[in-house]
């Protein structure tokens, strides 16, 4: 099955629909202790910081298993755009979010990752 791939807001505007499924998602990836993350691009389209929450981003945990590569092998992605696709999770009851300190809106358990050049 070939999936659309869609940007970060979308996924996030999408959450009651999309949760539980694969998704294929682009954006920029973020390798940051406690803040590993995927945002939307362009910039222009980034809802800033709101409400403990980065409205713009979506929490991601690789499944290196799935990857077949060491962790290490993720830093050639940091700081680049990237499709990342992999099961689109909304938070547990009684949690506001997802990740670390429950700030971000959904989280992405990722089974694959590649650089990414939006056509058109």
């Amino acid at each position: 099955m070939i999936l659309n791939t869609i940007p970060v807001n979308d996924a996030i505007h999408r959450l009651a629909e999309l949760a539980g499924q694969k998704v294929s998602v682009f954006g920029t990836l973020s390798l940051e202790f406690e803040a590993t993350c995927i945002t939307q691009i362009p910039k222009t389209e980034v809802s800033e910081y709101d409400a403990g929450t980065y409205q713009s981003s979506i929490w991601v945990d690789f499944d290196l298993a799935a990857i077949k590569q060491p962790e290490q092998w993720l830093n050639q992605f940091d700081g680049r755009r990237v499709r990342v696709t992999g099961k689109l999770v909304a938070s547990l009851d009684g949690y506001d979010g997802c990740g670390h300190f429950s700030m971000w809106p959904a989280r992405l358990i990722a089974a694959s990752i590649e650089k990414f050049r939006r056509q058109g």
